[in-house]
């Protein structure tokens, strides 16, 4: 499986947010991060099959109801290793392809530590407070 890039630009993260669900619900894609570009545009950033990556772009594109909070689109078929090399800086996932992945072995199990036995409190008391608020004057007078 090649990995293709698909890559949405907005203004705005709520529409990013945006756009990014509903390209995640409408194809296979992984979200690889995204990146805060300045000036208030925000770039997320796709992978997956070529097919899956260009329905998710144009579903996630469709789906923000003003297209002035749309900067731009773009959708790479297997790009080059030097272009998602630049990409490293991402917030979010690495970007590889996920048969690419290692397989991580499981972490060893961590024995249970018994927690030590709290020493028993004294009990709480509480003290009155004298009340040293000044008498009320006015008011609504009290009937007899």
């Amino acid at each position: 499986m090649n990995l293709s890039l698909g890559v949405i630009e907005t203004y705005g993260l709520t529409a990013a947010i945006h756009a990014a669900d509903a390209a995640c619900k409408s194809a296979a894609v992984t979200v690889l991060g995204y990146k805060k570009i300045g000036s208030g545009l925000v770039s997320v950033f796709f992978a997956g099959e070529i097919s899956a990556v260009k329905t998710a772009i144009d579903s996630g594109v469709a789906v923000i109801r003003q297209p002035a909070f749309i900067k731009g689109q773009l959708v790479i078929a297997r790009p080059e290793k030097q272009v998602v090399a630049l990409l490293t800086g991402l917030k979010g996932k690495e970007l590889t392809p996920p048969a690419a992945k290692v397989q991580q072995e499981p972490p060893a199990p961590v024995a249970e530590v018994a927690a030590p036995q709290a020493e028993a409190a004294a009990p709480i008391v509480e003290t009155p407070v004298a009340d040293n608020k000044p008498a009320r004057t006015g008011g609504k007078k009290e009937s007899k």
